[in-house]
């Protein structure tokens, strides 16, 4: 009887304790948000107006615990304006503690629309022209945060990337702008158009951006 009453109470400890683990083990849903940054006159005196994106994949990679690598992503097919704070995707993710954090968003071009657009004015000696960045292949915008920490199971955080527009042209003198030909009135600057500039503006597209995680 002894025997069978410490049988029973192992089998309830265990039972107890596989519950416990089951209720430590949960997901959280991520609303990945790309946008760019409000555009004042910047050292360039360009202000961007109106911005697009397609969107094909979203990813997060970090250390879980300081130790295991893992990454989520979800692929996905989207035409974004980046002028809103539009979810791209939602991202699931268990909870636990992650350092090393990189959210990166994969951009291309999506029904014969360009990777990366964006239009504005660029305004010198008190005169305004309009100016636009095309960008045709593929591109990957990174984002960093040494830590992030995922605690409730089914809850719902965001992460959002910012496109820094101010540091987009931070290299690109007015000599540059002025050097630029024109068509059609227009300055264009794309990987057919005024090259030099648009090399120094995808370098810069390539530094980190700011990530907002909460």
């Amino acid at each position: 009887m002894k025997t069978s009453i410490l049988s029973f109470t192992v089998s309830l400890l265990l039972l107890f304790s596989s519950c416990q683990k089951n209720a430590a083990i949960g997901t959280s849903n991520i609303s990945f948000k790309l946008k760019a940054g409000i555009s004042p006159v910047n050292g360039a005196k360009i202000v961007w107006t109106t911005g697009t994106a397609g969107v094909s994949m979203a990813k997060i990679e970090a250390k879980k615990n300081d130790s295991t690598y893992v990454e989520f992503k979800t692929d996905t097919s989207l035409q974004i304006n980046l002028f809103e704070s539009v979810v791209i995707t939602n991202i699931a993710i268990p909870i636990g503690n992650y350092g090393s954090v990189v959210f990166r968003t994969e951009l291309k071009a999506i029904n014969s629309k360009p990777t990366l657009f964006l239009d504005g004015n660029y305004t010198a000696g008190g005169v305004t022209e309009p100016i636009s960045f095309e960008v045709a292949t593929p591109l990957t915008i990174r984002s960093y945060q040494d830590n992030i920490i995922v605690t409730i199971a089914n809850g719902s955080y965001t992460s959002l990337t910012t496109l820094g527009l101010i540091t987009l042209t931070q290299d690109v003198t007015e000599l540059d702008l002025k050097a630029c030909i024109r068509t059609s009135g227009k300055i264009l600057i794309s990987t057919n158009s005024n090259v030099f500039v648009y090399n120094k503006m995808i370098a810069n597209l390539a530094k980190p951006q700011v990530v907002e995680f909460k």
